[in-house]
């Protein structure tokens, strides 16, 4: 059932990705912003650090990223390799600085590298609740002491008819910027394929990984940025 889900995450990736960067911004409101809220929040100290990008995509926020540290190594996973093609495209005067690695987050391997800071935009949401866990597990154990994890992605809330009215409100913004048929085509597919978890929820599992800092900076209609801190 896992590896089922995860061809349909790949399938609809592979479909959609030569125009992912302009789709984006017509499927999440205040795309812009959440992703900024995302950059803005990496801090390190290191003038060469070591990041970690899971979902790297087609390279944006590894791009900003290098903008911000231009020193900066990045480890990029990503399930799509036709999305990986785009990165490399998007990041061909940086690829002595980016290992772009085709695997799915849900199986992460990171080895023995410790990074400074970590990054997810929008590729949590394909996990159960269980992975989650495990990924903010895996990401604390692999973080520097100091290091940090920031997290921009979708999600629910703890009251189903509040989920509910978040998710109406959502459809209706997909339905203004793309029409009805495509709207509501986007809509059943997160309904599909995505499996978000709740602010609280992911705050919680983030504590429990053993992050001594852990809080939600950023949150508009169903999507939240969390910062945490090892």
């Amino acid at each position: 059932m896992e590896n089922e889900h995860s061809s349909l995450v790949k399938e609809h990736f592979e479909a959609k990705y030569h125009d992912y960067d302009a789709l984006i911004k017509k499927l999440i409101p205040n795309y812009e912003k959440m992703h900024q809220s995302v950059i803005d929040l990496v801090n390190t100290t290191s003038e060469k650090p070591v990041l970690l990008d899971l979902g790297i995509g087609t390279g944006k926020t590894a791009l900003h990223l290098l903008n911000k540290y231009p020193q900066a190594v990045i480890d990029g996973f990503d399930i799509s390799p036709k999305m990986i093609e785009q990165g490399k495209t998007r990041l061909r005067d940086n690829l002595s600085h980016v290992h772009f690695i085709e695997q799915d987050i849900k199986d992460l391997e990171l080895k023995e590298k410790h990074y400074d800071a970590g990054v997810a935009v929008l590729s949590v949401h394909h996990l159960t609740g269980e992975q989650k866990k495990e990924l903010f597990k895996k990401i604390f154990n692999h973080l520097k002491s100091g290091g940090i994890f920031v997290l921009g992605d979708i999600v629910k809330f703890d009251s189903e008819k509040e989920t509910i009215a978040k998710e109406e409100e959502w459809r209706a913004f997909l339905i203004k910027n793309l029409g009805t048929k495509e709207g509501q085509y986007w809509f059943d597919n997160y309904k599909e394929e995505d499996l978000p978890s709740s602010v609280n929820e992911q705050l919680q599992w983030l504590r429990d990984a053993g992050f001594s800092d852990s809080r939600s900076t950023w949150e508009y209609m169903n999507y939240a940025v969390f910062f945490a801190k090892k």
